[in-house]
């Protein structure tokens, strides 16, 4: 059982680490109660000139050198804790925007679950392999389990290049929003991707 834990630890260690080169400047404060699980605080930082800051179930976005733009569900945005006005189309891309942040957090911690569980299928091909005489099969099973959870991995990819074309729509559109325009830079989708093929 121990190396069982071990190995979806391990899992789990290497996924969050293959978010980004910042792993470091991602952290989530999860409480478990009853058999649920709330997210109360989730920071994405190390991207290209600034972060996303999930909490209070808002998102803030915070640029370097500008002041916070927090939004909210319903696509209310306020900048420096003022109420920006905005318009239908506007707020149907704010709320666009609000939407995909929460998902790179409910899809990361969805593979965060399943990077656990493939270790644990790994632990077991492990000591299978090990007790049939066949070790050299071992790498094959771990490959063959670890394909999907990589695939599921994307999903945090394909969020975060959602947010970008959120976030690009939204500063061409939105004057005040201009100054957010480049938290998320392309180099952030592509280098998520690069971290999930390698």
């Amino acid at each position: 059982m121990r190396l069982s834990l071990s190995l979806g630890t391990l899992a789990l260690c290497a996924l969050l680490s293959a978010c980004s080169d910042h792993s470091d400047d991602h952290n989530v404060i999860v409480v478990h109660s009853g058999g649920h699980t709330s997210v109360i605080n989730s920071n994405i930082g190390g991207l290209a000139h600034g972060s996303l800051h999930l909490g209070n179930g808002d998102v803030t976005v915070r640029a370097d050198g500008a002041p916070d733009a927090v939004i909210n569900a319903n696509g209310d945005l306020q900048i420096d804790q003022h109420p920006v006005a905005v318009n239908d189309a506007q707020r149907t891309l704010l709320k666009s925007y609000y939407s995909n942040a929460t998902m790179i957090l409910n899809d990361g911690l969805a593979t965060g679950k399943a990077g656990a569980a493939v270790g644990e299928e790994a632990a077991k091909s492990v000591l299978t392999r090990l007790a049939s005489g066949s070790p050299d099969k071992i790498q094959q099973d771990i490959d063959a389990k670890v394909k999907p959870l990589k695939e599921a991995a994307l999903k945090i990819c394909a969020d975060l290049g959602n947010v970008k074309s959120n976030q690009d729509q939204l500063a061409a559109m939105l004057p005040a929003f201009k100054p957010y325009g480049n938290v998320v830079g392309s180099d952030d989708v592509e280098d998520c991707k690069k971290d999930k093929d390698d």
